[in-house]
């Protein structure tokens, strides 16, 4: 293996190159060993790229390079460094509430999406997922709760999820509070370690011959009358026939460069980790909570991640002792003997939100070859499959109204006077 080189960042991984093996501890700061060419060509030509080394930029090339198309991904820093890897990694298309239907629809497709690539992933990358399918639990302290929440819930109820009253929550959760009045339990929920996801998309789509560069700064999207002709970036040209955008909070930037405005904003979200001991096993949970106030979410590592708090405007990245604070107290009272768990660590990350709550997924009408997948605030794991599914069908001639995501129109909110 060669070594890393810094500076330049003059990198291309190649094809094949080792990331976590399955026989590796599921840790999420792991660091992938890679394979390194530090001579590159002055110029790089590919049919499509991507910019941005998140799960949802992964799971495009992945897509991509699973239909045989010439794909080049760019990343400015590292594969999994930004949003992606701060997520909880819940795939919870049935517990979520979605405001429009068709998030709702598109999220139940990712989610069975994403089980299938699995299959193919674990042939094709070294790197363990940590999927785990146990189902989702839903629970409330009262019969008021209950009510409120079906009063409040957007999102139509799952025909598949399953009402636990009280003694069937004791029976089937003795961890969780007993004063428990009942709780949903959804059977079809699963959930990832988000890093190594992404860095199997990232992995698998190198194995089907894409190309993955990190360390590219200053990208910049090049276009003329035609449409697009590629990036520019600190390490020179790149040409190609297509660009898709989809590097969370930066790509509002990226799209402002082209005079397209596609807003963000930031909402920063904390995220504690605890691990029970051997002594302590029996109180850890077996499946995941999905409460109104916090989420609980034991994980392939031997973990349990608690989250997530919700702060729009802020971009920092510091855990505050009031947020903690508040995800501990939560946990605690679902889960009692969440008390008796080893505090490991916190961290916080920032998800990037649009005004209407929908992601930006299509092709901006205006810049012939340019596209846009970015926006999708809480549920960028969840819906990284079908995105990079649905980007692959439009790069491939399809319209947004042929696949019934108009209502994602990169340009939408241009065209309905909320940004000008």
């Amino acid at each position: 293996m060669g070594e890393r080189f810094t500076g330049s960042g003059r990198c291309i991984i190649k094809a094949g190159y080792r990331g976590y093996k399955k026989s590796d501890p599921l840790n999420q700061g792991d660091e992938m060993v890679k394979e390194i060419i530090t001579d590159r060509p002055n110029k790089i030509h590919a049919e499509t790229i991507v910019v941005g080394g998140g799960v949802v930029g992964c799971a495009i090339a992945y897509e991509l390079a699973s239909r045989g198309q010439d794909v080049l991904l760019v990343e400015r820093s590292a594969i999994a460094g930004g949003t992606s890897c701060a997520a909880a990694g819940m795939l919870a298309a049935d517990s979520e509430d979605f405001a429009h239907p068709l998030m709702a629809k598109l999220a139940r497709q990712s989610r069975q999406l994403l089980h299938e690539q699995q299959v193919l992933m674990t042939t094709l990358s070294e790197v363990e997922t940590g999927l785990q399918r146990h189902g989702f639990l839903t629970p409330f302290r009262s019969y008021s709760e209950l009510s409120s929440y079906k009063d409040n819930r957007r999102s139509a109820l799952s025909a598949d999820e399953v009402w636990w009253d009280r003694y069937a929550v004791q029976q089937e959760a003795s961890w969780l509070n007993r004063d428990t009045y009942g709780a949903y339990y959804r059977p079809y929920e699963s959930e990832v370690l988000p890093v190594h996801l992404t860095k199997a998309y990232a992995e698998s789509a190198q194995a089907m011959g894409a190309r993955v560069m990190e360390g590219i700064k200053d990208i910049r999207v090049q276009a003329n009358e035609y449409g697009v002709q590629g990036i520019t970036t600190s390490t020179g040209e790149m040409t190609c026939k297509h660009v898709v955008i989809a590097a969370g909070l930066q790509s509002e930037d990226l799209m402002r460069h082209m005079n397209l405005s596609l807003p963000v904003w930031s909402v920063k979200g904390e995220i504690a980790a605890v691990q029970f001991s051997a002594e302590h096993a029996g109180y850890r949970p077996d499946r995941t909570v999905y409460a109104e106030d916090i989420y609980i979410v034991p994980k392939a590592n031997g973990e349990v991640w608690l989250g997530a708090t919700s702060l729009s405007g802020r971009t920092d990245l510091n855990v505050s002792v009031q947020g903690v604070q508040k995800l501990l107290t939560a946990a605690t009272h679902w889960v009692p003997g969440m008390k008796e768990a080893q505090f490991l660590r916190a961290w916080a990350g920032v998800r990037p939100a649009t005004p209407d709550g929908l992601p930006y997924i299509g092709a901006c009408e205006s810049v012939p070859g340019l596209f846009a997948a970015f926006g999708h605030y809480r549920n960028g794991i969840l819906l990284s499959a079908i995105t990079g599914r649905l980007i692959a069908e439009l790069l491939v001639g399809k319209s947004s109204e042929e696949l019934g995501i108009e209502a994602l129109s990169p340009e939408r909110l241009n065209r309905k006077g909320v940004v000008h």
